[in-house]
């Protein structure tokens, strides 16, 4: 039996951060069991509500931190190159737009990177948790775009 208590959110999130980073979690349910473990009384409605504000993600492993998802942390500081090394999965061409596919939780820094120092012929996007859409002002230019992020991907300059 568990000798349950009420901590403080920030404690609790601080809590759950430490139980993602120590291992994969598969379910919210097993994050409220190790929260338990811990002396810590949480629902599942707590505890979803706790991992959106930390900004967790689920996975194919379960429950993680952005930064620990395929081995990578988000890289604010890193040149556009570096991030779509790190964290561009796939990209397709869709008429005028690209859609570009990253680890979740990555799209939105991938984006700013992209807003940062926009590749020519890219007039704007817009980005989910791991999916970004790029806007050009033709096909030709959709084209031209993917061309220029692959090079960058590879690290050739472009």
């Amino acid at each position: 039996m568990h000798n349950l208590a009420l901590m403080p959110r920030d404690a609790r999130r601080h809590l759950l951060s430490q139980l993602l980073n120590a291992g994969s979690v598969r379910t919210q349910e097993e994050l409220a069991s190790a929260l338990a473990d811990a002396g810590e009384a949480a629902t599942q409605a707590t505890v979803s509500r706790d991992l959106a504000a930390i900004g967790a993600v689920r996975g194919p492993g379960g429950y993680a931190l952005p930064g620990s998802l395929e081995g990578s942390a988000p890289m604010f500081g890193a040149p556009l190159e570096t991030a779509l090394q790190r964290h561009l999965f796939t990209r397709t061409i869709a008429g005028t737009m690209v859609v570009l596919r990253t680890a979740p939780g990555h799209a939105s820094l991938l984006a700013s990177k992209l807003d940062a120092t926009p590749p020519e012929g890219m007039v704007g996007c817009i980005a989910g948790d791991d999916t970004i859409f790029i806007a050009t002002p033709s096909a030709a230019a959709a084209k031209s775009l993917v061309r220029a992020l692959d090079a960058m991907q590879e690290g050739v300059a472009v």
